[in-house]
């Protein structure tokens, strides 16, 4: 009988790891696990010590002022870890959460085995991290096939793709009866916080030209802010989605989703619709991390391909003005629409499709 620990810290990873969990109870019916996760791994029927969402914090500032509550988790997660006394720790994202209780855990007990998926973006910044991930990581799995060169030499690492892709995807979008926009605002208290007001009103500026209703995806415990966003300014036409399967039909029938920086960018591809992205954090946050960045783009189709294939709006760019532009541009151009999906279509099918990562994955985790 394995036990296997699963390590998340926000949405994204809690779902990466849902597929995973969800292809090794099909494998092996004869695993325990226990996790720090969120509402899909609880759907997977997995015990999790805590939600996720409790420790989703959004940029420097925000873990500096919650530190002592994150540190209350970080010994709690630790605690339960040495109790479940597992075989396997399987962390998926979030490094700066599950790298520190990796390490911790390696000094107590070296015996257990630690995975991690999701690779660091040391390509994008902090290069020097990956020197150090062999001291408390047996094996990392990449979501992207040139993250390899980063990693040879340093740590044992295998390319698997990405778990929301698990085969190519060809075009077939409709331009006719498709009577949303998605709109995108992120998981965590901050991002909506920081999304929702922007979105509003280019909500209201699009309502005096066009008659689409909005959607908007989230999570169960967030539903009652993004309501309250709509009541307050008296706009009745939006759908909220919780559930996958939902969320997904509404991205398929969206004339055009437009999200904040992430994975629910990949979400959103998955599901052939137009795409713009949208980005900014505190000021302060920014220019904290900017000189430390490497990369030009903050979508992961851009930065494979060096190059702007899916559009984005970053730090000062992501104003109303500009958003609503870019916005009225797509909604009335079904071209530029339908060479939006063409062109990362193009980009997932060669590097992002995941055909045997999994079973790759399963063999190295010898379950």
């Amino acid at each position: 009988m394995k036990k296997i620990f699963i390590i998340t810290g926000e949405a994204s990873g809690d779902k990466i790891a849902s597929i995973v969990v969800s292809k090794l109870q099909d494998y092996n019916k004869n695993i325990i696990f226990k996790a720090v996760g969120g509402s899909n791994l609880k759907k997977q029927n997995v015990d999790c010590i805590f939600d996720i969402g409790e420790i989703a914090f959004m940029g420097i500032v925000d873990v500096v002022k919650n530190f002592l509550f994150i540190k209350r988790k970080f010994d709690l997660t630790v605690k339960e870890i040495l109790k479940f006394n597992p075989d396997i720790i399987l962390s998926v994202d979030s490094p700066d959460f599950s790298f520190r209780i990796l390490k911790k855990i390696k000094n107590i007990n070296p015996k257990i085995k630690t995975f991690h998926i999701v690779a660091p973006q040391v390509w994008a910044w902090r290069e020097n991290r990956k020197k150090s991930l062999n001291q408390f990581i047996d094996h990392l799995f990449l979501l992207f096939p040139f993250e390899k060169k980063y990693f040879d030499g340093f740590i044992d690492s295998t390319f698997i793709g990405h778990p929301f892709f698990l085969k190519k995807l060809s075009i077939n979008y409709e331009t006719n009866n498709l009577n949303y926009i998605s709109i995108c605002p992120g998981s965590r208290l901050s991002e909506i916080k920081t999304f929702m007001p922007l979105f509003i009103s280019l909500v209201q500026k699009l309502k005096s030209k066009f008659n689409y209703k909005f959607h908007i995806p989230t999570t169960s415990e967030k539903i009652k802010l993004i309501e309250n966003f709509f009541v307050l300014n008296q706009i009745n036409d939006f759908k909220i989605t919780t559930h996958e399967d939902e969320k997904n039909y509404y991205f398929r029938h969206s004339v055009l989703c437009i999200a904040k920086s992430g994975t629910i960018a990949l979400d959103i591809m998955k599901n052939l619709s137009p795409l713009i992205v949208i980005y900014k954090t505190s000021w302060l946050n920014y220019f904290l991390i900017k000189p430390l960045v490497k990369v030009k783009f903050g979508n992961i189709i851009n930065i494979i391909k060096d190059k702007m294939i899916v559009p984005e709006l970053i730090q000062s760019d992501c104003n109303l003005d500009k958003l609503y532009n870019l916005t009225l541009n797509f909604l009335e151009n079904d071209k530029l629409r339908l060479d939006n999906i063409k062109n990362y279509i193009e980009v997932i099918n060669q590097n992002l499709i995941l055909s045997d990562g999994l079973d790759k994955l399963i063999q190295k985790l010898e379950i």
